[in-house]
């Protein structure tokens, strides 16, 4: 079995706001190591997908307050979108590398 590990990577988005419309993340450029995020859902569910559709209130898959989301390659950080559910809501996200063996 492989060894995973990582580094943070500056960059970090805090306090990305979603709203009534589809929103996507702004990673570092490609070739800065961020390959990989972590989202924290801060304030109010939200609705997201990570193959580049836009997600709507019923389409896509629903994350709560609370909830980490992984995306664990530099294409998923790339098509990741999220819509809120009902009220605005609130992520923090951190880029890191990852270099698995």
């Amino acid at each position: 079995m492989g060894v995973r590990s990582r580094s943070s990577v500056s960059g970090a988005q805090f306090g990305l706001s979603i709203a009534g419309s589809v929103v996507s993340l702004t990673p570092p450029a490609r070739g800065t190591g961020a390959n990989v995020a972590e989202i924290y859902v801060r304030t109010a569910p939200i609705v997201f997908t990570r193959d580049g559709t836009d997600p709507t209130a019923t389409k896509g898959i629903q994350a709560e307050i609370g909830d980490i989301i992984l995306l664990n390659s530099r294409d998923e950080v790339d098509k990741f979108k999220a819509i809120r559910v009902s009220a605005s809501a609130t992520l923090d996200i951190d880029y890191f590398t990852d270099i698995s063996g």
